[in-house]
């Protein structure tokens, strides 16, 4: 709603306007300065404000149209989108104008910009591309980028646990590290196409290093405890899904993310056989997440099987006693679920927001549990402020039609 608000408001705003003023707000945003490696490290997240606006919260306060958004309240991911609104298009640009592009998440470490992904293309957002056409934007951004970084690319081997095939280019230059990755093409069609940023201390596993994957221990370490009661497990990442109905494939994202696994939505949306205007079937999604944990070195379990649930009187042999002890079992381990549930039937704190969705299949996290409130802790992928939201025990489990575990292998 925040979107369609907000967009509405600067039509409105330019409504109102002198006659030689009224026009549509124009969003816009060239982002070649994510090249210039020597000042982005340096950039803290004010910055980054500095340079480019801010989309706010309070639509009221906005002198400026924005050109991205804090994906969390903490401010440590920015995101650009060429579809911030529902209504309007962002133009988004690099290489002095001559590409556009789609997306682009800078990420912050310790107060400093250190990471940037740029999603120049995918299918989701973008729609079908020919083939030509795909050829000669992945040439022209691999020329510019040799002369942006100096160095000549080398060809990196795909990730043993990648599931989809992959072609990655590394420039790797003393102030900063380019990966420009794609899906393999020629016998399919394109994806994705995206190239990833790092500052040289600050290429990790998600640039294609060497993935070891997560400790145990290391993520007993992130579940947190309060006085009030509350259990949950901290420092999963953020991912905002967006206009599309990618919330399986951006959940999958952020928990495999919080697990070191490089997967984003876009691979994961082909994987689960996710369509991005009405989401991804139940059924289909729960087959292709079983079919793939063996690629992530995972192992998957459907402690609710919607397959159950509907077939057997919509009951889902598993009691909600059963259910509690699941959740629990898991956090305390911090390992967070993949949870389908069926949106608007039960309240939940703080409400849905008015103009979202509001009602039909969802996917979320559960990140937490409060024993003596009888109450579940999740969290959406839609961006800042649904970082951890809560449901009474009992209405989570009445709207639940899937709840899944995909942790390392030995969880």
């Amino acid at each position: 709603m925040q979107r369609l608000v907000f967009a509405l408001g600067l039509l409105l705003f330019t409504l109102q306007a002198p006659a030689q003023e009224r026009r549509l707000p124009v969003l816009s945003a060239n982002l070649d300065a994510l090249l210039n490696f020597t000042q982005l490290w340096t950039w803290s997240s004010e910055d980054f404000e500095k340079a480019y606006v801010v989309k706010l919260a309070d639509p009221e306060q906005q002198e400026k149209p924005p050109q991205f958004e804090w994906v969390s309240t903490t401010k440590d991911r920015a995101r650009f989108s060429r579809k911030m609104f529902s209504n309007v298009d962002t133009k988004l640009t690099m290489f002095g104008g001559s590409i556009r592009l789609e997306e682009a998440i800078v990420e912050f470490v310790n107060g400093k910009a250190a990471r940037a992904t740029v999603s120049f293309y995918n299918r989701g957002d973008s729609g079908d591309i020919e083939v030509t056409d795909f050829d000669r934007i992945l040439k022209t951004i691999g020329q510019n980028l040799g002369q942006v970084t100096k160095v000549v690319p080398k060809r990196q081997l795909n990730s043993a646990n990648a599931a989809l095939p992959v072609t990655s280019w590394m420039w790797s230059a003393p102030t900063g590290i380019a990966l420009l990755e794609h899906n393999e093409y020629k016998t399919s069609k394109p994806e994705f196409l995206r190239l990833k940023l790092a500052a040289p201390n600050q290429a990790d596993w998600s640039m294609g290093k060497m993935a070891v994957g997560v400790q145990r221990m290391e993520l007993l370490k992130r579940v947190t405890k309060t006085p009030e009661g509350d259990v949950y497990i901290a420092g999963v990442p953020m991912v905002d899904q967006g206009q599309k109905g990618y919330c399986v494939a951006a959940s999958c994202q952020r928990l495999f993310e919080y697990m070191r696994i490089p997967c984003d939505q876009h691979e994961m949306a082909k994987l689960v056989s996710v369509d991005a205007e009405s989401g991804a079937n139940v059924f289909d999604m729960q087959k292709s997440l079983s079919k793939i944990d063996s690629a992530f070195k995972v192992t998957f379990k459907a402690l609710v099987n919607p397959e159950q649930y509907y077939t057997a009187g919509r009951k889902r042999r598993v009691s909600e006693k059963a259910f509690a002890a699941d959740v629990k079992a898991h956090i305390d381990r911090g390992v967070p679920l993949l949870w389908g549930l069926a949106l608007g039937q039960k309240p939940e704190d703080p409400p849905l927001p008015m103009g979202g969705q509001v009602s039909g299949g969802h996917m979320r996290l559960v990140i937490g549990y409060n024993l003596a409130k009888n109450q579940v802790l999740f969290t959406d992928s839609w961006g800042a402020g649904h970082e951890l939201k809560r449901m009474a025990m009992l209405d989570a489990y009445d709207v639940t039609m899937g709840l899944y575990s995909m942790a390392p292998s030995g969880f």
